[in-house]
C-alpha cells in the first residue's frame, strides 16, 4: 500500500478543486472520484471537472453512477427549492441533503479499499455550515471507517478553517477557480442565490477572477 496515494471526492466545486491542488502540492498521488447521486447540478459538475483536469493531472477521474439515490434525499440539490422566502437561512436549510457526506464518503472509501488505498480526502470547510461538514462529524466518520476498513485516514485540511484560508490557498496554488462549478440548485449555470454560489462569487471577486461559466 503506497503511503502517498489518496482518493479525492471531487465535485468540480471550489473546495474539492482547491483540495486537489493542495494534495498535488503535498506530493500525493491523487485518485479523484465523482459520484452522480442524482443531483440536479450533475451536468455542471462534470463540465467543470473536464475543464479543470484537461491536460493537468495524470489520473483520470473515476465516475460512479448511482442516480437513484436522489429518491431518498431532499433539498435543493434534488429539486426541492424554497418556494417564497429566499433568505440566506432558508437557503441553507433547503440545500441540506441528509447524510449526503456520509453516503459519498462510504462509497469513496469502498473504492479506496478496492484500490488498496487507505486515505480519502474531502474538501469540507469551516464549522458553521452543515452538520456533516464539521470537525466532530469528520472525527466520528474517520473512526467508523477505521473500524470497518482497518486504519483508514480522512484528509481534511480545511475543516475548521474560514474562507480566508481557502483564498490564501487559491493564490498560493494558482487554482483556476473560474473553472469551478459550485451551485446547489441549477443544472449548468450558477443561480447566484444559494450559499455555494455566493461563496464562489465572493472568492472570485477577492481574487480578481472572471467567471468562466
Amino acid at each position: 500500500m503506497a503511503e502517498n496515494k489518496v482518493v479525492l471526492l471531487f465535485s468540480g466545486g471550489i473546495d474539492s478543486t482547491v483540495l486537489y491542488y493542495w494534495l498535488v502540492d503535498a506530493d500525493y498521488d491523487v485518485f479523484p472520484i465523482h459520484i452522480n447521486y442524482g443531483q440536479t447540478t450533475y451536468p455542471g459538475e462534470v463540465k467543470a471537472i473536464k475543464e479543470i483536469t484537461h491536460g493537468k493531472f495524470p489520473r483520470k477521474t473515476f465516475f460512479v453512477e448511482v442516480p437513484n439515490l436522489r429518491n431518498i434525499g431532499t433539498g435543493s440539490l434534488v429539486g426541492d427549492l424554497p418556494q417564497s422566502d429566499y433568505s440566506q437561512d432558508n437557503w441553507m436549510k433547503s440545500e441540506f441533503f441528509p447524510n449526503r457526506n456520509m453516503i459519498l464518503i462510504s462509497i469513496a472509501a469502498s473504492y479506496a479499499y478496492k484500490m488498496d488505498i487507505n486515505k480519502l480526502a474531502i474538501g469540507v470547510v469551516g464549522e458553521n455550515s452543515y452538520s456533516d461538514t464539521g470537525a466532530a462529524f469528520i472525527t466520528s466518520i474517520a473512526a467508523t471507517l477505521s473500524e470497518s476498513l482497518n486504519s483508514f485516514e480522512l484528509i481534511t485540511p480545511f475543516v475548521g478553517k474560514n474562507r480566508n484560508f481557502v483564498v490564501d490557498e487559491c493564490r498560493r496554488l494558482n487554482v483556476p477557480l473560474e473553472k469551478t462549478f459550485s451551485c446547489n440548485c441549477l443544472r449548468n449555470r450558477h443561480c447566484l442565490l444559494c450559499s455555494s454560489c455566493l461563496d464562489r462569487q465572493h472568492l472570485l471577486e477577492r481574487l480578481g477572477k472572471q467567471n468562466a461559466f
